[in-house]
């Protein structure tokens, strides 16, 4: 993979919607080119999915929740069942296999505590011999950053917002249909959306913009195999002394500026806040570590490390389905 493909990644990154013709303009080639050069990464894995960034308040889901397991006396059939019940599940938005104090990541979404309690106790009575221990983590607020190390990068960028205070809004069913189809790929054409829901192109071209006007899109991203680029995925819990919002809009924009953070949260729960590292090395992400202690020596209570090994799914169409 070369620089312009970095680029390229880059650029999806920031808006995965982007028409080729703008793409080759940033690049300095052509759209043939551009055309050639996304098709490859596809076909090489590096480019997993075209994502729709959904923004789950204004969808009327209230509860964003992590939840870690402790995975015990499991061997590969019994893996191989939970994985599948799991990736079946359309309550469950996102799966990642752990290393450090848990083995196993999901994310559940919900309309209020009482669902998500239904939701998480189907899951654990179904294996009640294998996730007895688990911790669940609450997102408050969620806000994702461009991956800022695949170039050199001055751009400007808009952040991603996938949970915070918005006003819940209603979806008819052309809003549903419309969405289903550019959260199964942000690249999905208008026109092709047009000929397959039977509506006329104006309305759904009318109606994408409201989706995004009111918030309902947060915006378009790339989900990309880090291992294929030769980074490695990390969470970072933090613990802070002091619960203001003074020391909430330090770690934000530290976050928000910083090349490797990816992802910042607020959360309820064990920890205060949660960082998305993607970072190159073990010794790169000590580094962000010693960092981020450094930057906020009077502020950090604790610190804790997960790593992400594999990330099984990653796809929360099934919100659409709780309207």
């Amino acid at each position: 993979m070369d620089i312009k493909d970095r680029k390229l990644l880059y650029l999806l990154d920031l808006n995965s919607r982007a028409k080729e013709s703008e793409l080759a303009k940033q690049l300095k080639t052509s759209k043939q080119v551009v055309n050639y050069r996304i098709k490859k990464l596809e076909q090489e894995g590096i480019i997993k999915k075209f994502q729709t960034v959904l923004n789950f308040s204004s969808l009327g889901v209230n509860i964003y929740a992590n939840v870690y397991f402790k995975l015990t006396d499991l061997n590969k059939k019994n893996e191989k069942e939970l994985m599948d019940f799991l990736l079946d599940n359309p309550e469950v938005g996102y799966i990642g296999l752990m290393g450090g104090r848990y083995d196993l990541s999901i994310v559940l979404t919900a309309k209020n505590l009482q669902e998500l309690d239904k939701s998480l106790s189907n899951i654990v009575k179904r294996f009640p011999n294998y996730l007895r221990d688990y911790n669940v983590s609450l997102r408050l607020a969620g806000y994702k950053f461009h991956k800022k190390y695949l170039i050199d990068s001055k751009m400007k960028e808009e952040k991603k917002i996938m949970h915070n205070e918005f006003s819940s809004i209603k979806l008819d069913t052309i809003d549903k249909e419309i969405l289903l189809r550019l959260t199964d790929s942000s690249r999905t054409s208008l026109v092709d959306i047009s000929e397959k829901i039977k509506i006329p192109f104006s309305t759904v071209r009318t109606r994408v913009k409201n989706l995004e006007s009111n918030g309902i899109i947060s915006g378009y991203s790339l989900l990309f195999d880090l291992n294929k680029v030769g980074m490695s995925n990390y969470k970072l819990f933090i613990n802070v002394k002091d619960k203001s919002e003074e020391i909430y809009n330090k770690l934000f924009t530290f976050a928000e500026s910083h090349k490797n953070i990816i992802w910042f949260f607020k959360t309820l729960g064990e920890h205060d806040y949660e960082f998305r590292i993607e970072a190159e090395s073990q010794e790169k992400y000590q580094e962000i570590i010693k960092e981020i202690r450094s930057e906020f020596v009077d502020a950090l209570e604790e610190t804790e490390t997960l790593i992400v090994f594999k990330e099984l799914k990653e796809d929360y169409g099934a919100i659409l389905n709780k309207k």
